[in-house]
């Protein structure tokens, strides 16, 4: 299979062996990947987390179908359509914790659209629920400001606040609730 990885001189695309899931990983045939920051810095020599240097396999997020899963893996099978976070991402195949791995909703969503979301929604559910401790009944705004609900319409809710009248008029025509 063909990946691409930080070679001496750059970003090359390699003929690597291709990857089989461990008992706790799904094997994914890519049909999109997303560039990000983190990719970008290792694709100039840096370390993101574990990745980085020569050798690295570029890219964090993708899209496509379960090709295997792992023994221990549960509710994913091959042929699902999934989106995920994934190290080597920029490659034919990857392979990746379960519990990186998400499907992709409905029949809707396009894989490149999907290749976009893992590693956004991941940093914000951490800003949110994890750092930011969001509850049941808490309302948090795009001010980062979290509030017990006093009322029960949805147990989470998050409205856009904006500044800027364009960015609020935009957020309406959207469906934002204001």
């Amino acid at each position: 299979m063909q990946a691409a990885v930080l070679g001496e001189k750059g970003v090359e695309v390699r003929d690597l062996p291709k990857p089989t899931a461990k008992p706790n990983e799904v094997l994914i045939r890519v049909r999109a990947s997303s560039l990000n920051r983190a990719d970008l810095l290792v694709a100039l020599g840096h370390q993101h987390g574990s990745v980085g240097g020569v050798g690295a396999r570029i890219g964090l997020e993708c899209s496509g179908e379960v090709e295997a899963v792992g023994s221990d893996v549960q509710g994913i099978k091959p042929g699902d359509r999934v989106m995920a976070s994934a190290p080597g991402g920029f490659a034919e195949y990857v392979v990746t914790d379960a519990g990186r791995v998400h499907r992709i909703p409905g029949n809707n969503m396009s894989y490149e659209q999907a290749a976009c979301f893992p590693v956004a929604l991941q940093t914000m559910h951490n800003a949110v629920v994890t750092a930011g401790r969001l509850k049941r009944r808490d309302h948090a705004d795009a001010r980062g400001e979290r509030r017990r609900r006093a009322h029960g319409h949805a147990d989470r809710q998050a409205h856009g606040r904006f500044a800027c009248d364009r960015h609020l008029d935009q957020s309406r025509a959207a469906g934002a609730a204001s």
